[in-house]
C-alpha cells in the first residue's frame, strides 16, 4: 500500500512540476513599459502616420483645389492603383510630397473620383492649391499638354518646386493629359 501511495505522490509531483516549470522559466514581462514596445511598421504605414492629414480617413495625405474648374479640396492618397484612384487623387510613388516634383493622377470621368475631368481646360497662369499637413502651396500653371501614356519623364525629380497632374485623354487610350504648375 505504501508503494502505491508513493507512486501516486510521485505522479502528482511530476504533473505539478511540469505545469509549474514553464511559469518559473518564462521571462517576466511585468516590468516592461508600453512605450518601450517597438512595433515594426511597413514603409507604407510610416508614410501614412507621418503624412496623414485627416483623422477620419488616415489615407488622406493632402488636398488639391483648382478654383477655375470648381475642384475644391479633392482628397489625395498615396498610390496610383485602381483602388486608390477609385476614391482619391493618387500620389505617384517615388515622387516628392513637398519639394521638387509632386506628381498626382486622377480619373477624368466614369468614376465617383473623377477629380481631373476639367484639367484640360486649364491655361497658363491658372492657380493650383496643394494642401498638406505641413504647408499649403500654390502653383501657377505653366504647361498644358498631351503626352504618350509611356512617357514617364514628367515624373522625374526637378530642381524647382512643381506639381504635375496627369489624367487620361478621352477616347485616346495611348495619350495622357498633363498639366504642370510651378510654385509661386
Amino acid at each position: 500500500m505504501k508503494k502505491k501511495i508513493l507512486i501516486c505522490v510521485s505522479i502528482i509531483a511530476l504533473i505539478v512540476s511540469l505545469l509549474v516549470i514553464p511559469f518559473i522559466l518564462k521571462p517576466k514581462l511585468s516590468n516592461t513599459n508600453e512605450d518601450e514596445i517597438v512595433e515594426e511598421k511597413t514603409i507604407e504605414e510610416q508614410v501614412v502616420e507621418v503624412l496623414a492629414l485627416d483623422d477620419s480617413d488616415k489615407n488622406i495625405i493632402g488636398y488639391i483645389s483648382i478654383e477655375k474648374i470648381g475642384l475644391d479640396k479633392a482628397p489625395i492618397a498615396d498610390g496610383t492603383d485602381l483602388t486608390t484612384i477609385g476614391k482619391y487623387v493618387g500620389h505617384f510613388e517615388n515622387t516628392s510630397y513637398l519639394d521638387g516634383n509632386v506628381c498626382l493622377c486622377s480619373h477624368n470621368r466614369g468614376s465617383n473620383a473623377a477629380y481631373f475631368g476639367e484639367i484640360k481646360n486649364l491655361v497658363e497662369g491658372d492657380i493650383i492649391t496643394y494642401i498638406t499637413k505641413y504647408e499649403t502651396k500654390q502653383y501657377e500653371v505653366k504647361e498644358v499638354k498631351q503626352i504618350e501614356e509611356t512617357d514617364l519623364s514628367v515624373l522625374e525629380q526637378t530642381e524647382d518646386n512643381r506639381i504635375t497632374l496627369i489624367t487620361c485623354v478621352e477616347n485616346q487610350r495611348e495619350l495622357r493629359q498633363c498639366v504642370v504648375g510651378i510654385e509661386k
